[in-house]
């Protein structure tokens, strides 16, 4: 006996040696990292459903679920894989001494792995031999002492095979039954409680009996342990399998893409609203259709939720499968030229500058700035229009003008402000900023429009959820009059087709705008609840005549709004604004005894300016105007007029308007006004087709004088034309215009070919 102790004292402390070197040496901490590693990741929307699901890195299908395990299942699965899984402690030696029995003495295969062995089996699969089962006993447990049973179960379930390229309970239950794990019946569980004993030999396509043989030997034994019922396990064994694999959701596939590359979580849960998301989808898919006819292949639509910033609504392209079309290509996060989609900021930040109300009158006549001339789309002219009326009709000359006395640089650095770009170089854009040659993306349009709707309160759209609201502090920019007189301007816009019969039952502020050269359609629609951003256009950059933001984009926006929920109607008025008196004619702060009338107006805002359209003058008793030089000043009376801009009166004779009202006294008056060039500008001139171009002089004559023009002190022409063509080498030059009452005009400028 001595003898046979001695010879066992070696291979025991071997053993033993072998044993504490394998458990030292396996790192415990690495157990989770390995198996998180191999999952696919799972998008979901705001309610957890899956919207979109990766292959993971060796093309499988592998869901990592982080829920409490049903309970059916668990049951299931212990019943069938290691009952007594709550008592061993990793290990079960009973089982494993009977297993060895069987092996050797009656060369019976039989099985001795508990959960916890079949978990250390699958952290590093191996070829099954005696040593290999040895160190996953070892490495059992030590898994079982530092995790919990539960989280053992987890681990296994995770990442059992279930057949072909599906790993992990919640994989299989998604792509055999699609439904969620707790939604499972006691049918269901016991299939995928037996399935992953033999995946390669069975699974739903093939060897369906063995398969149903197995479920139905752990239904029975489930009933015979009284866990279920008779009738539980009558219907239970009624249930067919499944006869196919489907496949997951692949809604808003763009926004999956994104954020599976942008994060390094295996389940990212976003703020998108599948139902949402699938109607709007179909809406564009076809609406798209129709485009195509008319040559415009491409659309992004971005929907936001306004109280909660959330993104609900995310379609990068028309189709993300329309390969032939680019549909691959992500929309919403492209630059873009906006066009006309900025005028409402400028018209809201000029409000609380307290340069203009709604009602205020402002020049709409061609106007020249440096080297830039901008046009109206529409190519009509109004004379003198109401600013709320020419962001109606989107005018550009107003709102080029407006820019001007607002500061175009100011401007630039609002928007830079609330959307935090990294540009920072006004210079590059100057007043041509208003008409949208600065681009930007959908997700900034976006931002825009909805802080707005929050009535200043500017807030990045966020497609994460991260559970809490807490972080959205308030980060105004503009009063919240100035934003709900813009509301309710924009309100006003007319509507493409048979939704103008609409406006009243479904108000929406709206705004369009159509890039140069016609790239790129844009329509905004906000309400209290939503604000949704539509464009359209082509991703190769290519222009369309057919295509404008008030029809190509804009009958997709009102398509979308039909079908969005209505939490509330309309815009409620905010206390900062007040009433106050403006001049009836121009719509500016009241400062003469003149016609008024009472508007709202924000209290939060600077002053409104007084008129820079009326004058004080003095007559005398015939009511001519008369100075201190004339003999009758000392018998004056005052009297106010109108006093618009030369440009503006010079217009109005143009085109056959009655000026007497806002003329004044056309003797006193300067008739004569050089619209273009103007002083100190360097003009580059370029060439045509049959060579040089000329310089083309445009004037105001209000009294169509002769007139005496001059360059460089040289004379030129007697003429009463308001237009002169110079064809002029590089050099600088001053030209003078001598009307032939006297009056004066002298200015400088510089040609560069």
């Amino acid at each position: 006996m001595k003898k046979i102790c001695k010879i066992l004292v070696l291979p025991i402390i071997l053993l033993f040696g072998i044993s504490g070197y394998i458990y030292f040496n396996f790192n415990i901490y690495n157990v989770e990292k390995i198996f998180e590693d191999r999952y696919s990741v799972s998008v979901l929307d705001d309610k957890g459903e899956i919207i979109g699901v990766s292959l993971n890195k060796d093309e499988q299908w592998h869901l990592k679920s982080i829920d409490e395990i049903p309970e059916k299942l668990k049951i299931s699965v212990i019943n069938y894989e290691d009952k007594d899984f709550y008592k061993h402690f990793g290990v079960d030696f009973t089982s494993l001494i009977r297993a060895v029995r069987d092996n050797l003495i009656k060369r019976r295969k039989t099985g001795a792995s508990t959960i916890t062995m079949q978990v250390a089996k699958s952290l590093k699969p191996k070829e099954r031999n005696i040593f290999n089962k040895y160190i996953e006993i070892i490495q059992a447990i030590k898994i079982d002492k530092f995790f919990e049973k539960d989280e053992i179960l987890r681990m296994y379930l995770n990442n059992a095979p279930y057949g072909g390229n599906i790993v992990g309970y919640k994989t299989a239950s998604y792509l055999y039954f699609q439904k969620k794990p707790d939604e499972l019946t006691w049918g269901e569980s016991t299939l995928l409680a037996v399935l992953p004993n033999s995946p390669g030999l069975m699974n739903v396509e093939k060897n369906q009996n063995k398969l149903l043989k197995k479920r139905d030997f752990l239904l029975k034994k489930l009933y015979d342990k009284k866990i279920i019922n008779k009738r539980q396990y009558e219907i239970s064994l009624k249930e067919p399998l499944p006869d196919k694999r489907y496949s997951f959701k692949n809604l808003a596939p763009h926004l999956t893409r994104r954020v599976i590359e942008e994060r390094k979580e295996k389940i990212i849960k976003t703020t998108i609203d599948s139902e949402l998301q699938e109607k709007i989808e179909k809406i564009s898919k076809d609406y798209s259709d129709f485009l195509k006819t008319q040559g415009i292949k491409n659309l992004s639509v971005l929907l936001i939720d306004n109280k909660s910033s959330e993104i609900k609504s995310y379609i990068g392209s028309q189709d993300f499968y329309d390969f032939e079309n680019n549909g691959q290509v992500d929309g919403i996060i492209a630059k873009r030229s906006p066009g006309s989609l900025l005028k409402p900021f400028l018209y809201a930040v000029a409000i609380d500058e307290g340069l203009i109300a709604p009602c205020s009158k402002v020049p709409d006549v061609p106007l020249y700035f440096v080297n830039f001339s901008p046009q109206n789309a529409n190519k009509k002219y109004y004379g003198i229009v109401e600013i709320q009326d020419a962001l109606i009709k989107s005018l550009n000359i107003p709102f080029v003008e407006l820019l001007k006395e607002y500061g175009e640089e100011k401007f630039f650095y609002f928007l830079k402000e609330v959307l935090g770009f990294s540009d920072d170089n006004p210079a590059r854009y100057g007043l041509s900023l208003i008409l949208g040659t600065k681009e930007f993306t959908m997700e900034e349009i976006g931002k825009l429009y909805s802080g707005l709707a929050n009535f200043g309160d500017f807030r990045s759209p966020i497609y994460i959820d991260v559970g809490t609201r807490n972080f959205l502090k308030e980060n105004r920019h503009l009063s919240k009059g100035a934003s709900y007189l813009t509301l309710n301007t924009i309100k006003k816009l007319e509507r493409p087709g048979m939704e103008t019969l609409y406006k009243e039952k479904n108000p929406i502020s709206w705004k369009t705008g159509t890039s140069h050269g016609r790239r790129d359609g844009w329509a905004v629609g906000v309400t209290p609840d939503w604000t949704l951003v539509i464009w359209v256009g082509n991703f190769t950059g290519e222009g369309n005549s057919n295509l404008t933001g008030v029809y190509s984009a804009g009958n997709l926006l009102f398509r979308i709004m039909k079908i969005l929920p209505k939490k509330q109607k309309e815009f409620q008025k905010p206390n900062d604004l007040v009433k106050i008196k403006v001049d009836e004619e121009t719509g500016y702060r009241l400062k003469y005894q003149i016609p008024s009338k009472e508007i709202l107006y924000p209290n939060d805002a600077k002053p409104l300016r007084t008129s820079p359209y009326y004058k004080k003058i003095f007559v005398d008793d015939n009511g001519q105007e008369i100075d201190s030089r004339d003999k009758n000043f000392l018998n004056r009376k005052e009297k106010i007029i109108l006093n618009y801009p030369i440009e503006v009166i010079n217009f109005f004779i143009r085109n056959g308007f009655d000026v007497s009202n806002i003329f004044g006294n056309a003797s006193k008056k300067k008739g004569i006004k050089i619209i273009y060039p103007t002083n100190g500008l360097r003009i580059t001139i370029p060439k045509d087709f049959d060579g040089e171009k000329d310089l083309i002089i445009k004037i105001a004559n209000l009294k169509n004088q002769n007139l005496y023009w001059y360059l460089n002190g040289k004379y030129l022409d007697k003429t009463r034309d308001r237009e002169k063509n110079l064809k002029l080498g590089n050099g600088k030059y001053q030209l003078t215009i001598i009307s032939e009452e006297g009056d004066m005009e002298k200015i400088n400028f510089e040609i560069l070919r």
